[in-house]
């Protein structure tokens, strides 16, 4: 995959006006995509000559692969022919010579489509017009009116093409204000902001797309000095990446060269034999040592040193020690090392024997943890503040107590005991580590002393270092605190939450065998996966509701080795991965469903068995008292009635039934095609006329064969050299004009806008009508949903018959309390279907690589990637599934930490977080989406979404995704409707810091209250409310106030305790308010995933609680939240709706504008004698910046219009908009008529 970009800028000019600004665009460019773009090739060319810049886009389009990507930026003049086409302007260009001295669109259009490439980006800084103002020229040749740029149609067919230009129709591209020295444009320097980071990552895979710095320049420069950006998406299907997010801290490395499918898997072989620090093909690039062996050594010590950082050990029990020093020497640095004694030693001795890690530490804090569930069942915990990792030395038969790392801060303790915020835990560590020197004992009694004032920390006795207590009171009425010792712990690295996983990643003992990765979805990660799917397609299996996106991803999952998808909240994840399921196993194929979530692996497996009322399709396996209930599941999967189906005939009506789906998705298509052209030349017709000689009838050409004539005549008068005289006579007689080549250009643009448009005419005319189309396939939808179910249940009975003996088998093994491993591997293919959590695999299913043929990895955005790894072996497919922006992994090893154990291992830093693989910075769906965007892959999106209210949805679509989503929840069935669905209860109060940390805010906590009782009594019994804050305290005091009788109704957490869940309504105290301590204040304003998480808890209404002028004015989604209007603003009709509005209003009606029932609004609402009609004005995509699939678009439209009747009860049509455009009068007759 070769990524090249051509940067022309034009200032001097030998025939038309000089620029300043161009050069300036280049350079701009120029070092933003060297720095991050990630190009093989930049050229840069200033004041080229058309010959010159011919050369280069020649060269780069006919030398180019078809994986390869092109960015073509134009900065300088654009000027029209007498036939109204583009041409850039170059050095040389002639105003009379345009055709042999500029680059025509024409041209330029035949170079796209002449290319192999199917990847190309124009960046057009040009424009029609001129003027002068405030230094600020336009780019314009002068002279010229300015007309609209039809980019779509005079770069028509330039597959795999899209187009951002600077202007729009009649706005004119704006010079940089020169007047202190040249700038770049408005235009250009956008881009060069987005391009360095300011452009949001949508997808979350690290890198910056064509339609995301669309998005962002769209924001700044639209509307700025007149300025209209536009965008075209010419045939571009997927994500066109342009350059690193450089706010991200992991992106996919784009290789030089895809590896091919035949090379996959000998690069992925190589690289599982590269011995530790070496590095084999199949993770190697050019000057690193990365390779399958070192990086599992890795990941296992990290997760070691993960599972040492987050145990405490009991006070009561015999893993801690007090060391009896008498005064401290390790942390004070007095001595570099201590002989151990007493209880100490024993324990050291025990550790080394067992291979336990040993921390040591000052002072000894005695505390309980205050995460425990409302006191009940918590026991004591010992620990000290300060720690560092040591070892036991041996010396002439005496043992010593040796540093091995730096004195630290106890983070487990701060959230265990203090139940710190992050944001004052990192301040906190962060002055810890400036200001530790490690001064004597008499610095680190201070340091400790100024800590527990911090802290708020009880001082059992006077923390002296220097005179050390030999013993603890741990008694169980003891006083909580810190207490004047020095205690030594043992942790096991291999705890009970990680010891599964090590045992996989142990690549030396029963753990992944590197000679075979190569045979599984894990090569992925070390090789780019091949973009293209093997073998016929497999048929959908679609028992429940699906979309267009849905089925994409179901297809690619079945057919790809590595499907990466975004499923944003309430998108559907959950029918996707339950359709998913039911066609892997009526394709005979096993899947395993997996997720560090509970919740999420427990949806899928109740929807998956809902459809066999007997028995469970799929077994939910995992810890051991579920392991316990296998042979309880598989006996009643062997006792189950299943019937007489006949899968064979309910896969032909299968069959049928997908066929008409299939050819439903092309007519939508076509249809789309279709609207969209004559949607784009509807204006373009209306002006051209309007422009048309007055001596000129339009009526003359109506009839094809004289618009044909027409057309040939005045063609001939333009540009036959000999004989255009004799044609311009004609022409004169024959339509009473004087024929200068301006008015013959305006008649010639015309005629062929009338060819086009009434060919697309008799196209749309004798075509199936979409609304027939799509309610044809909506009942196509429903046949499929029954005849699936009826297919599944075949194949799993016919499963079940041949494998009876293997599942006998396994009951045996069962019985007789053998190996869990024994028989799985034939068990899996005749009950396919699985679902755990990740941490659970190895105890039920043994690391065989590709035992099953699919695994789906659920709410991968918090799943490590350590937990990734040895779900990819076991699988030879894998679909990742997450969010990128909501809540990520909690780590708490440090940076450094994680760069040290790279280091250790012989694994370049820069790479393995540039591929999105380190342990503590990257999730598993950044690593996979890293893995397939480097092999020119695509991440895919859930794009439709069924959870909350419009209104309260909107805000988080525009912030986080982009506005991707299509919002088709059905708010008319919200248990707990509101009107607004989004309020906000403006409180500030003053923000407290219990114990000199977090936030709390007593005020907001009681109008918090006082609403809770407002909505007890106003809601639906069944309705469910949660409380969402950041902070922990004002959690614990709204909890306290509520009392545990509210608990069965109402729940209140942090945004990590919802995660995963939903809920009627939502009231999210957000705590913070102006006075709020610095380090409180900026840690909530950067929560912006955990503030995604809270607002899309809430299906029916959202209510923000907090001082809404402290917010407005902190950015991000609350800021979003803060400054809105209770209820959305509308905007103005456009064209085509005003023309139609008009066109109603003559005809004695009188129209609503933007008309809006429970969150969705329709364009006009025309009043009725018995039903009012509803009218969505059909745009057909025109200005979008999405490039969906071709009919996508319209079935949206078409979908929004049946879900706005339902809603509204009114009678709801779509109308596109080029007839609002060419016959509004007829339309209104058509709405009136009914």
């Amino acid at each position: 995959m070769r990524r090249t970009a051509i940067l022309i800028g034009v200032n001097r000019y030998d025939d038309l006006a000089p620029l300043d600004s161009p050069h300036e665009d280049v350079r701009a460019i120029e070092r933003v995509l060297k720095s991050n773009g990630h190009y093989d090739r930049v050229q840069p060319l200033l004041d080229p000559t058309r010959n010159e810049a011919m050369e280069a886009l020649e060269t780069a389009l006919s030398e180019g692969k078809p994986d390869d990507l092109l960015l073509v930026s134009f900065s300088g003049h654009g000027v029209k022919d007498k036939r109204g086409r583009l041409h850039l302007a170059l050095r040389d260009t002639r105003r009379k010579r345009l055709e042999t001295t500029a680059l025509s669109a024409e041209v330029l259009k035949r170079l796209l489509e002449d290319s192999r490439m199917r990847s190309k980006v124009l960046l057009l800084d040009c424009c029609h017009g001129g003027a002068f103002a405030d230094g600020f020229a336009t780019r314009s040749a002068g002279g010229e009116e300015a007309e609209p740029l039809d980019l779509e149609r005079q770069l028509s067919d330039g597959a795999g093409t899209y187009v951002i230009a600077a202007s729009g129709a009649l706005e004119l591209a704006r010079e940089g204000d020169n007047s202190a020295g040249a700038r770049p444009s408005p235009f250009s320097a956008s881009v060069v902001r987005g391009l360095a980071g300011a452009a949001t990552d949508s997808n979350g895979d690290g890198w910056i797309d064509a339609v995301d710095l669309y998005q962002h320049v769209h924001r700044e420069v639209d509307h700025v000095e007149g300025q209209r950006v536009t965008v075209s998406s010419l045939g571009v299907r997927g994500s066109l990446v342009l350059a690193r997010h450089t706010g991200s801290a992991t992106a996919a490395d784009l290789p030089k060269a895809q590896a091919g499918t035949g090379e996959q898997g000998s690069a992925a072989e190589e690289g599982a034999k590269a011995p530790a620090g070496e590095a084999g093909r199949g993770g190697h690039r050019a000057g690193g040592v990365w390779g399958w062996g070192p990086y599992l050594d890795y990941l296992r010590d990290c997760l070691m040193k993960q599972s040492v950082l987050q145990q405490l050990p009991d006070a009561s029990g015999r893993d801690v020690a007090v060391c009896e020093m008498g005064s401290e020497v390790l942390l004070s640095r007095a001595a570099d090392r201590w002989r151990l004694a007493g209880r100490a030693e024993g324990l050291a001795r025990e550790a080394v024997d067992e291979g336990r890690h040993l921390r040591y530490g000052y002072p000894a804090v005695l505390f309980d943890p205050v995460r425990s569930e409302r006191g009940r069942g918590r026991k004591a915990k010992l620990a000290p503040l300060f720690v560092m990792d040591v070892e036991v030395e041996e010396e002439d038969g005496e043992r010593f107590l040796v540093p091995v790392g730096e004195p630290e801060l106890n983070r487990e303790l701060l959230v265990s005991a203090a139940d710190l915020d992050e944001g004052d835990i990192e301040e906190l560590v962060t002055w810890f580590e400036v200001d530790w020197d490690g001064g004597g004992v008499s610095g680190l009694a201070d340091k400790a002393r100024t800590v527990c004032v911090k802290l708020d920390l009880t001082r059992v006795d006077d923390l002296i270092a220097g005179e050390l207590r030999t013993a603890l009171d741990v008694r169980h009425g003891a006083r909580r605190g810190a207490q004047n010792a020095a205690v030594l712990y043992r942790a096991d690295p291999a705890g009970a939450a990680v010891k599964q996983l090590l045992g996989d990643l142990d690549r030396s003992g029963g753990g992944i065998r590197l000679e075979t990765i190569d045979r599984t979805a894990l090569a992925a990660l070390s090789g780019p996966p091949s973009a293209a799917g093997g073998g016929e397609p497999v048929l959908p299996v679609v028992t429940g509701r699906s979309n267009t996106a849905q089925e994409e991803i179901l297809a690619s999952a079945m057919g790809r080795v590595l499907t990466v998808a975004t499923g944003a909240p309430g998108t559907g994840k959950s029918e996707l991965i339950t359709s998913v399921v039911t066609t892997a196993v009526a394709a005979g194929q096993s899947v395993l469903v997996a997720s560090t979530n509970n919740t999420a692996v427990d949806e899928v497996v109740t929807r998956v068995n809902k459809l066999a009322p007997d028995a469970d399709l799929m077994v939910r396996t995992g810890n051991q008292e579920r392991r316990a209930r296998e042979s309880e599941i598989l006996n009643a999967l062997m006792a189950a009635e299943w019937g007489a189906a006949d899968a064979a005939t309910a896969h032909a009506r299968l069959v049928v039934h997908q066929r008409g789906l299939d050819a439903g998705r092309h007519e939508l298509a076509e249809a789309e095609r279709t609207e969209r052209r004559l949607a784009l030349l509807a204006g373009e017709r209306n002006r051209l006329r309007r422009s048309l000689p007055r001596a000129v009838d339009p009526s003359a050409f109506e009839r094809p064969r004289d618009r044909n004539r027409w057309t040939r005549r005045v063609e001939a008068s333009l540009e036959s050299r000999w004989t255009g005289w004799w044609h311009r006579w004609l022409t004169r007689r024959g339509l009473g004009i004087p024929g200068t080549d301006q008015e013959l250009s305006g008649v010639l643009a015309y005629l062929t806008t009338e060819n086009e448009w009434w060919e697309l005419r008799g196209r749309a005319e004798r075509g199936t009508s979409p609304e027939q189309t799509v309610a044809r396939m909506r009942g196509l939808s429903e046949q499929r949903r029954e005849g699936s179910t009826e297919y599944l249940l075949g194949r799993v009975a016919d499963s079940l018959r041949r494998g009876r003996g293997v599942v006998e088998a396994r009951l045996r093994n069962l019985a007789s309390g053998q190996n869990g491993w024994k028989g799985m591997k034939a068990l899996v293919r005749t009950v396919p279907a699985w679902a755990t959590t990740s941490r659970s695999v190895r105890g039920v299913f043994p690391p065989e690589p590709g035992l099953f043929d699919l695994v789906v990895i659920d709410e991968a955005s918090q799943c490590t990637v350590a937990d990734l790894v040895p779900l990819l072996y076991r699988s030879r497919r894998a679909l990742v599934i997450g969010d990128p922006y909501q809540l990520q992994p909690v780590n708490p090893m440090t940076t450094q930490d994680d760069r040290r154990i790279l280091s250790v291992h012989g694994l370049p830093a820069a790479e393995t977080e540039e591929r999105s693989l380190s342990f503590g910075g990257s999730s598993a769906y950044h690593a996979a989406a890293s893995a397939l965007v480097a092999g020119g892959g695509e991440v895919l999106w859930l794009d439709e979404h069924y959870r909350c209210h419009p209104d309260i949805v909107a805000p988080v679509n525009r912030r986080f995704y982009g506005e991707r989503l299509a919002v088709r929840t059905n708010s008319a069935a919200l248990v707990a409707p509101g009107d607004p669905a989004v309020q906000w209860i403006d409180v500030r109060g003053a923000c407290e810091r219990p114990g000199g940390r977090s936030c709390r805010n007593r005020e907001e906590a009681e109008s918090v209250l006082d609403l809770l009782r407002k909505l007890g009594r106003s809601l639906p019994p069944e309705a469910s409310i949660g409380v969402v804050s950041p902070f922990a305290p004002q959690v614990r005091l709204i909890e306290d106030k509520l009392g545990e009788g509210a608990a069965d109704r109402i729940r209140v957490g942090t945004a990590h305790r919802f995660q995963g869940g939903e809920c009627d309504v939502v009231v999210v105290s957000t705590a913070a308010a102006a006075g709020v301590h610095r380090s409180s204040g900026n840690w909530a304003r950067q929560q912006q995933n955990l503030w995604n998480v809270a607002v899309t808890r809430a299906r029916s209404r959202l209510y923000v609680v907090g001082d809404r002028e402290y917010w407005a004015e902190q950015g991000g989604l609350l800021g979003d939240l803060a400054a809105q209007d209770e209820v959305s603003g509308v905007g103005a009709l456009d064209e085509a709706g005003s023309l139609l509005f008009e066109a109603l209003t003559v005809r004695g009606r009188a129209p609503r504008v933007s008309h809006r029932v429970e969150g969705y609004s329709c364009d006009l609402l025309v009043p009725g004698e018995h039903k009012d009609t509803a009218v969505i004005v059909d745009r057909a995509g025109v200005g979008s910046t999405a490039a969906p699939a071709p009919g996508r678009t319209l079935q949206r439209v078409l979908d929004r219009a049946a879900l706005f009747e339902e809603v509204s009860g009114a009678r709801t049509v779509r109308v596109p908009a080029w007839r609002c455009l060419v016959e509004p009068e007829t339309v209104a007759g058509e709405l009136i008529g009914g």
